[in-house]
Formats: C-alpha cells, sequence, structure tokens
C-alpha cells in the first residue's frame, strides 16, 4: 500500500512538471514570438519603403549567415551529449568543439557577405555609407549570435525555459520600446532598425552565457576526437542545410536581383504577414509529431489522411479569406501596401501550402520515413526547377515572384506526398507479412 502510495504522487509530480513545462513553454513562447511579430510590423508602418527595401535585405543576408556558419554544428550538442546532460565536462567539450567549427564558418561566411551584399545594394543604388552600416550590422550579429546558438543549450536541455523566455522577453520588449522612441523623434532608418537586433543578440548571448555556467566546464582548448564526432555528426546533413539557407529567403534574393526598391519592401512586407503561420507550424511540430510517433502500424493510413484533412480545412479556410477579404491583412500592413491586394491572396495561398509542407513533412519524420535519397532526389530537382523558372520568368515584380514562390511550394509538396505514399505502402506491405506469419 506505501509502495503504490508512493508512485501514485511520483506520478502525479511527473504529471505536474510536464504541465507546468508545457504551460511555460506555451505562455513564454507565445509572448516571445508576440512582441517579434509587432515590432515587425511596426517596422513596416515606421519605415519608409526605400528604408524598409534596405532592412528586408540586410535581413534576408543576416538569416542565411546565420544558418551557414551554424551549418547544424549548435543543434549537434543536444544529440550528442545524450543522456550525460548532468556531466558538466561533456557539455562543455561539446560546447568548446562546436564553436571551434563555428569560429572558423565566421570569416568564410563573413567573406561572401562582404562581396555579396554590396553587389545587391550597388544595384539599386543605394548610397554607401547605407551599406556600410548595414553591412557592419550584419557581421556584428553573425558574430554575437554565436554566444545565443551554443550558450543556449545547457539551459534547454536542464529545462531553464523560464529563464530562457525572461531574456528573451526582455531584450525583444526594450528594442521596441527603442524602436518607437527613435519613430517619435523622426530619426527611424534601416540601419537602426537593423542595430537593434545586433544589440538584442549581443544582449541574449551574454545572459545566456552567464546563466548557462553553472551547467558547463568549458576547457581551455577544443580535442580532436570531440571535433572529430561533430564533424562526422553534421557531414550528411550539410547539403541540405545550405540548400535550406539560401531557399528559406529565395524570394528577397531573386526581388533583390531583378526587381526595384519598391518590390523588395513589398515583399519583405508580406514575408512578415507570412510569420503569422508559424502557429500552425509550430502546432504541427508540437502535437502531431508525438502523436503519430507512438501508434502502431494498423489503420496508420486512416490517422494520416485524418491529420492532413483537418490541415487542408484550416488552409482552405485561409486561402479563401486571403483571397475574399484581403482587406484586415492590407490594414495589418499599413497604406503604403494598401495597393497589394492580389499579393496578399498569393502570400496566404503560399503559406497555406507551406503549413501542408511541415505537417506533412513531420509526420513523414514521426515515422522515421527518412531515406539517403530524399534529400538528393528533392535538392537537385528543386534547384533545376528554380533554375528553369529564373531563365523563362519575368520576376522584376512583387507579383511574379510569388508566383514563383507558389509553384516552388507546390513542387516541394509533390515530394512530400511521394514519401508519404511509399511510406504508407511499406506500413502496409509489413502489416500483410505479419498477417501471413
Amino acid at each position: 500500500m506505501i509502495k503504490a502510495l508512493f508512485r501514485t504522487r511520483f506520478s502525479g509530480l511527473i504529471y505536474h512538471n510536464w504541465f507546468k513545462i508545457i504551460f511555460v513553454f506555451i505562455a513564454g513562447q507565445g509572448a516571445v514570438q508576440f512582441v517579434q511579430l509587432l515590432s515587425g510590423f511596426f517596422l513596416i508602418h515606421w519605415l519608409s519603403v526605400e528604408d524598409y527595401a534596405q532592412y528586408s535585405i540586410a535581413f534576408a543576408f543576416q538569416s542565411t549567415a546565420q544558418v551557414l556558419v551554424e551549418l547544424g554544428v549548435s543543434g549537434s550538442v543536444v544529440a550528442l551529449v545524450g543522456n550525460r546532460v548532468n556531466d558538466k565536462a561533456v557539455l562543455g567539450k561539446y560546447i568548446k568543439g562546436g564553436k571551434f567549427f563555428r569560429n572558423r564558418m565566421f570569416f568564410v561566411v563573413s567573406v561572401i557577405c562582404l562581396i555579396g551584399f554590396p553587389y545587391m545594394t550597388w544595384q539599386h543604388g543605394w548610397p554607401i555609407h547605407i551599406t556600410v552600416f548595414l553591412l557592419i550590422c550584419i557581421l556584428l550579429n553573425l558574430f554575437f549570435s554565436g554566444n545565443t546558438a551554443f550558450y543556449i543549450t545547457p539551459l534547454m536541455i536542464h529545462r531553464k525555459l523560464k529563464d530562457i523566455y525572461n531574456i528573451q522577453l526582455t531584450s525583444g520588449v526594450c528594442r521596441l520600446i527603442f524602436l518607437w522612441t527613435v519613430y517619435l523623434l523622426s530619426i527611424i532608418n534601416s540601419w537602426i532598425a537593423a542595430l537593434t537586433t545586433c544589440l538584442t543578440v549581443f544582449y541574449n548571448g551574454e545572459r545566456f552565457r552567464k546563466k548557462s555556467k553553472e551547467f558547463i566546464d568549458e576547457p581551455v582548448e577544443s580535442d580532436p576526437e570531440t571535433r572529430k564526432e561533430i564533424l562526422n555528426y553534421v557531414k550528411p546533413v550539410i547539403p541540405g542545410i545550405i540548400y535550406s539557407a539560401f531557399s528559406a529567403q529565395i524570394s528577397l534574393f531573386i526581388i533583390g536581383i531583378f526587381g526595384a526598391s519598391e518590390n523588395i519592401a513589398e515583399v519583405g512586407a508580406l514575408g512578415r504577414l507570412g510569420q503569422i503561420f508559424m502557429i500552425f507550424n509550430m502546432a504541427s511540430s508540437t502535437l502531431v509529431v508525438p502523436y503519430l510517433a507512438r501508434q502502431s502500424k494498423k489503420h496508420l493510413g486512416r490517422k494520416f489522411l485524418a491529420i492532413l484533412g483537418i490541415g487542408l480545412c484550416i488552409a482552405l479556410t485561409l486561402i479563401t479569406i486571403g483571397f475574399i477579404l484581403p482587406e484586415p491583412l492590407l490594414w495589418i500592413m499599413g497604406e503604403k501596401y494598401s495597393h497589394l491586394e492580389g499579393e496578399v491572396g498569393l502570400l496566404i495561398l503560399n503559406s497555406s501550402i507551406i503549413f501542408i509542407n511541415v505537417l506533412m513533412w513531420d509526420m513523414n519524420c514521426s515515422r522515421k520515413w527518412l531515406w539517403s535519397w530524399i534529400p538528393i532526389v528533392s535538392i537537385s530537382s528543386n534547384v533545376l526547377l528554380q533554375a528553369l523558372m529564373i531563365f523563362t520568368m519575368d520576376l522584376s515584380t512583387t507579383y511574379s515572384v510569388l508566383i514563383f514562390s507558389v509553384i516552388l511550394s507546390i513542387f516541394n509538396l509533390l515530394n512530400k506526398i511521394l514519401v508519404t505514399i511509399i511510406g504508407l505502402n511499406k506500413t502496409k506491405n509489413e502489416i500483410n507479412l505479419l498477417s501471413e506469419e
């Protein structure tokens, strides 16, 4: 009886802890994302079209460079540490090993930015001092983000979510207040907006580094064995990471090359609007993956179709709203972008297709339908399709770039559908074999 009582209390404690973690995650992540979305939409209103175009290109370079400089190294720490989370020395040596690769990639990626960013801004005739200031902001952000990438990991491993969100929320609110202040003073511009991002990243990284000290024992030098282990882990996924780094910002890069400053600002503003879909993508990875991962093979197809049906209903509803009632979305973006009625519908269409893409990818991952041929076929076919469209389409307008994005998203969706069909057939054959035995 005492044992049963102990088990009951212990189980209750576990459920209480998990409920607390989930609540902190939803509340904290929701608050952080809300402040980020608020800052993004205010910048659309506060910056001139020219300034927002400059800020958007800088943001695209910054986001791409961030992925390239990491190459999945910081994310490998969690997997390689495994169940040795309480061993400070182990956690410290993997962080030091990861920083070894990141520090070297920083110089490589910096050279790419030093060449690519001025080339793109030169095409639009932007002032040299603006280009220089924005380039400095990109490189500073890239440098400072190293602390955030590595020192947030110990806090995540030890479930210090409250500390993480308090830091991010503090910096996010301070950034929003500062932006509002410079807007009231009528001195807000593209490089000031970019500089606030750098300061936010610097603050977050320093706070994460100090908070994580109690969980890690970082050596002075990284050892070769650890570096080799990290490299072997990330090597297979590097091609996919490089491709995703550029594909995530492909619309802005294309319009930056072929379009005018006004078009860049429009694509950037529409991209901010597409971030509203982040909540649906998060729900997919948070709710769908754990559910499908624990399901038996029997009736798996029905459950796949049921979840996909729910996702399609959500997507079709949003697409209908985007084309029939674009006014509320146009109001969010402000008067400067009120003429983008057709473009808003295409943006919602593309975001909805991407949502279904993410949903199907998460469902496939939950069943471990990840075969070696997938990235080879997917990336090579995507690159060929993009090259074909670049050479055959007029990509100098916002509308045409959105059509480009929709075609690419549909093509990616067909890849996901192919993997799902193969996976479900494989599961069906395994069930038939078991029934015959």
